[in-house]
């Protein structure tokens, strides 16, 4: 598994199926870890999101915070590592299709940034008893951003091995 995500910078390919169970066990292990650490230091699921950078800093302290940016480092390298393979397999140039992609995602970040999104919630009681209120703030990103991003995703996805490779017809 270390092979797949972190080594054939040059020459790895990655079928479809393959590259779903890699893409999604990445995800899943970046929010498993980034939720443990958060409920580690003793924060709630609610004050996740409306917490300011100083009272995260001084919540997790500064070693974690270090570790956790190092840790999501690695995993965007072997996202990107990846996503590589996967542009290779089907026949693409890979580095210089992912940084296009990269750079086509931070054009349009600076052209639609990210909103800030209001939540409000309410928990009563049947009788009235219980009644709490509070408003949370998350930040989301643009429409257009995310829609890119799942375009990528799906194309990566769905695109069979070769698509693009062997343009003139003939047998390798």
């Amino acid at each position: 598994m270390w092979k797949v995500y972190f080594g054939e910078w040059q020459s790895g390919r990655l079928k479809r199926l393959p590259y779903l169970g890699y893409d999604v066990l990445l995800m899943v292990l970046g929010m498993v870890i980034f939720i443990g650490a958060f409920l580690l230091v003793g924060g709630s699921m609610e004050g996740m999101f409306d917490m300011n950078p100083e009272a995260i800093v001084e919540g997790m302290g500064l070693l974690l915070l270090l570790g956790m940016f190092v840790f999501f480092m690695a995993l965007t390298v072997a996202n990107l590592n990846i996503m590589a393979k996967r542009i290779r397999d089907m026949g693409l140039p890979a580095w210089g299709t992912v940084a296009g992609i990269i750079l086509i995602s931070i054009v349009l970040n600076l052209l639609f940034p990210s909103q800030q999104m209001a939540v409000g919630a309410a928990v009563t009681d049947i009788n009235g008893a219980l009644s709490t209120t509070g408003d949370m703030h998350a930040s989301t990103g643009s429409i257009i951003t995310e829609g890119f991003n799942l375009l990528v995703f799906l194309c990566l996805l769905f695109i069979p091995s070769d698509t693009f490779g062997n343009q003139n017809g003939t047998v390798e």
